[in-house]
């Protein structure tokens, strides 16, 4: 990029524009917030939803994943750069019945 210019990319998928950008316009509430990638990146959290009643005990979910928090029903599993689909794979291969999973940037949930 030319000194002085910029370059502006828009999308509906944030992983896309964390990839390909150093700061990154969100919405936080009703504010506008430009915030640099890096930052973003550090709040990603999976969020699990386990299929009931076969739920695993909960020192093998703590064996495969040690920074797990449960919230609200559902497993939250910090990410960062880590992979969603790793993390995934890892639940399947481990017989965890998971019956849906999403991505949430927790610093900037109130």
């Amino acid at each position: 990029m030319a000194r002085g210019r910029a370059v502006l990319l828009a999308s509906e998928d944030l992983g896309a524009l964390l990839r390909r950008c150093r700061r990154v316009v969100v919405r936080d509430g009703t504010h506008v917030v430009a915030c640099p990638s890096e930052r973003l990146i550090q709040w990603r959290v999976l969020e699990i939803v386990l299929g009931t009643p076969y739920l695993p005990p909960p020192e093998q979910l703590r064996t495969l994943f040690p920074t797990l928090r449960v919230r609200e029903g559902t497993l939250a599993l910090p990410l960062g750069l880590g992979s969603a689909e790793e993390a995934l794979g890892t639940c399947a291969a481990a017989g965890v019945p998971v019956i849906a999973s999403r991505i949430r940037y927790a610093a900037m949930e109130r």
